[in-house]
């Protein structure tokens, strides 16, 4: 039989080898979202004209988040050499105008000059004359988009 003694002496002994139960602590596991960055699907072509210190932009939509690939293909006009510089962007249409988040200033060309990922979204692309015109000049635009 066991006396109340003995009782009392083996309590605190299982509660220390409850205690001395070791764990192995678990660390965090950390998530990481992937974005699926889409390839260009859909290409469209802008043709306008760019007055002497003036613009001309084209909106276009991007139905899923990928790349844009904007080319300043062309520029011409009777006395506009076809290496004058414009200025090219893509933004976010804004009344009559087009607020450009992305700019850049050269020549036309082959390659894209602007190329950056963008979410769905409608979009717009801006060709300005940057102080190079002496003429009306007619540009050509390659958008390329998912």
């Amino acid at each position: 039989m066991v006396t109340r003694r003995t009782l009392a002496a083996l309590i605190p002994l299982v509660v220390i080898a409850a205690c001395d139960k070791t764990e192995t602590p678990t660390s965090a596991t950390d998530t990481t979202t992937t974005t699926t960055v889409a390839s260009p699907t859909t290409t469209e072509e802008f043709n306008g004209t760019v007055t002497v210190g003036g613009s001309s932009f084209y909106a276009f939509t991007v139905a899923d988040n990928g790349t844009v690939n904007v080319t300043l293909a062309s520029v011409g006009g009777a006395g506009v050499p076809s290496t004058v510089w414009m200025g090219l962007g893509v933004g976010a249409p804004s009344g009559e105008d087009c607020s450009t988040t992305t700019l850049t200033n050269g020549p036309a060309g082959a390659s894209p000059q602007v190329s950056s990922v963008y979410a769905p979204g409608i979009y717009c692309v801006k060709v300005a004359d940057i102080g190079n015109l002496a003429q009306t000049a007619t540009v050509a635009v390659t958008i390329a988009h998912p």
